[in-house]
């Protein structure tokens, strides 16, 4: 936190000319930042990202049978969808 708060202090004045500046050590910011408590604890992420896992490897297995599901129906009803055409025109053709 400190070194972002110093390339802040730096980066203002030299995009201003010198007329905008900003002065870490004068602020009440250090320690309002240091001394602020985690609203969520360690363990909370971590589980929540362990949730977030799983929800992801779910969705992409129903996504993957999804696929092999629309695959094996096309093969076996012969649909025919590679050339850009849509069941409706198969069957208006015939």
């Amino acid at each position: 936190f400190h070194q972002m708060g110093s390339r802040v202090q730096q980066f203002f004045p030299n995009i201003s000319f010198g007329y905008l500046g900003y002065r870490m050590d004068r602020t009440h910011s250090i320690m309002r930042i240091a001394t602020t408590a985690s609203p969520v604890s360690g363990a909370d992420v971590r589980d929540r990202m362990v949730e977030l896992l799983l929800r992801h490897k779910i969705q992409k297995a129903v996504t993957l049978f999804s696929r092999k599901y629309i695959q094996w129906r096309n093969a076996k009803y012969g649909i025919n969808l590679s050339r850009g055409n849509t069941p409706l025109s198969e069957t208006k053709s015939e």
